[in-house]
C-alpha cells in the first residue's frame, strides 16, 4: 500500500498535480483552457465580477458575484452578457455554469439557461448545472 499524505490548505499542491492532468487532456482532446474575468469597480474596489473559461468551444461561467448593494440594478445581467459576449468573440458557441439552490437559479433561467443536471446534497441543498446556446 502507498503512503498517502493529507494536505490541507492545498491550493499550491492542487496547482502542481492539476497541471499534469491538463497536459494529459490537451494531448488527448481539443483541450485549450483559457480564462478571463469581467469586473465592475466602485471606488477602486471590485463590486461585481465573474470568470469566463473557454475550453473546447464552450464557455464555463464561474464565480459570478455582485455586491449586495448593487443587486437588483441589472449589474449581474450586464456582467453575464459581457462574459458571454467575450466568449463569442473567442469562438465559444455554448455556455454552461452551475449554481446552488440557495443562489441564483431563477436569474440564470431568465438569462436563457436551462438545467441539464442536478446533484442533491445530503443536507438538503442542490447543485444545478445549466447550459445554453450562445
Amino acid at each position: 500500500m502507498q503512503s498517502i499524505e493529507l494536505v490541507e490548505s492545498d491550493d499550491l499542491v492542487y496547482a502542481e498535480y492539476s497541471a499534469n492532468f491538463s497536459k494529459y487532456n490537451a494531448a488527448n482532446s481539443t483541450w485549450n483552457w483559457r480564462s478571463y474575468s469581467c469586473v465592475v469597480r466602485r471606488d477602486g474596489k471590485i463590486a461585481a465580477g465573474g470568470r469566463g473559461i473557454i475550453n473546447m468551444g464552450a464557455l464555463e461561467v464561474r464565480g459570478l458575484w455582485v455586491d449586495e448593494a448593487l443587486r437588483g440594478q441589472g449589474v449581474g445581467r450586464d456582467l453575464l452578457i459581457a462574459i458571454e459576449h467575450e466568449a463569442r468573440k473567442r469562438g465559444a458557441t455554448r455556455a454552461m455554469l452551475f449554481t446552488y439552490s440557495f443562489q441564483a437559479e431563477e436569474f440564470y433561467r431568465r438569462m436563457g439557461y436551462e438545467t441539464f443536471a442536478q446533484f442533491d446534497y445530503p443536507e438538503g441543498s442542490k447543485r444545478i448545472d445549466m447550459q445554453k446556446e450562445l
